[in-house]
């Protein structure tokens, strides 16, 4: 039996982690959310010329949203003209990832490995679905 509805836990903990990747990236250039999006989505994306598509999808916002983030992150000198990585973008990526990989740790510290995996397991079949639905 559950304990309650899915999805007030789930925008709680959106509410609740939100404001730690904004305080993980605050002594960063990267501005935010979207900018954070973008960045992870760049450095690994194997087309260059689809990362905002890329990015549009994953943030589900429309391209012009995508085309201003990628904007603030040239004029912030991390990504250069043609949208690639520079390497204070470089620099600035890898820092904050550390810094999220540690706050990821202390929020996890002390959960049975399997029940974290688990979590995640349950959530991606979660967005899964929701994105199903939406695309419905």
């Amino acid at each position: 039996m559950l304990a309650g509805p899915l999805p007030p836990v789930i925008g709680a903990t959106e509410n609740a982690l939100r404001p730690l990747l904004a305080h993980a990236l605050a002594g960063s250039l990267i501005g935010g959310y979207d900018e954070w999006v973008y960045l992870n989505i760049q450095e690994h994306a194997d087309d260059p010329a689809r990362v905002e598509e890329l990015v549009a999808d994953a943030l589900t916002q429309p391209r012009e949203t995508v085309a201003a983030a990628r904007t603030r992150l040239v004029d912030a000198g991390l990504l250069d003209t043609e949208g690639l990585l520079t390497g204070s973008g470089r620099e600035q990526l890898n820092l904050c990832r550390e810094l999220v990989s540690e706050t990821t740790q202390a929020l996890t510290a002390g959960i049975d490995p399997a029940a974290v995996q688990t979590t995640i397991d349950t959530l991606d079949a979660v967005r899964a679905r929701a994105e199903q639905l939406f695309a419905g």
